[in-house]
């Protein structure tokens, strides 16, 4: 069994890991950051960007694909919705850099996990300057755009 990462080296590793550059590295902190570590409010007004920025990209592919409104709604309710949330945060291991709540031990809730997925887009997308382009990787390597 691999050892635990330490928390506070947390979202450096996860950086390594998923190939990521932030200008400002406070963002994924917080996007990482569950509410009650140390005290912070957590990640939840990350994840309100993240949902809104991954429905808006599930909205803007659709239409460029020619997609009627009916495909778009049912694909952004299969893809946004945290049960998919959840289970690609957990398949790709993001559950291993969260810094959790200490009262919570090194339970991460299917909630906290949708979350965090949000989260993280919301951290992109504020650190990339408000451009929905430069989202489109992390979504993509998260397994949460328009099959190809």
């Amino acid at each position: 069994m691999v050892p635990p990462i330490p928390i506070q080296d947390r979202p450096r590793a996860f950086l390594i890991l998923f190939n990521l550059t932030f200008e400002n590295e406070d963002l994924i902190i917080e996007a990482l950051r569950a509410a009650g570590y140390l005290g912070s409010a957590g990640n939840k007004e990350l994840a309100l960007i993240g949902d809104t920025v991954l429905r808006l990209h599930l909205q803007v592919e659709g239409r460029a694909r020619g997609m009627n409104r009916g495909s778009i709604d049912a694909m952004i309710q299969r893809l946004a919705c945290n049960g998919n949330l959840t289970n690609r945060g957990f398949e790709l291991g993001i559950d291993a850099y969260i810094q959790n709540n200490p009262s919570q031990g090194n339970t991460i809730s299917p909630g906290l996990m949708a979350t965090t997925v949000e989260a993280i887009i919301g951290a992109v997308f504020l650190d990339k300057n408000r451009d929905l382009a430069a989202v489109e990787p992390i979504i993509a390597l998260f397994g949460l755009g328009w099959a190809e």
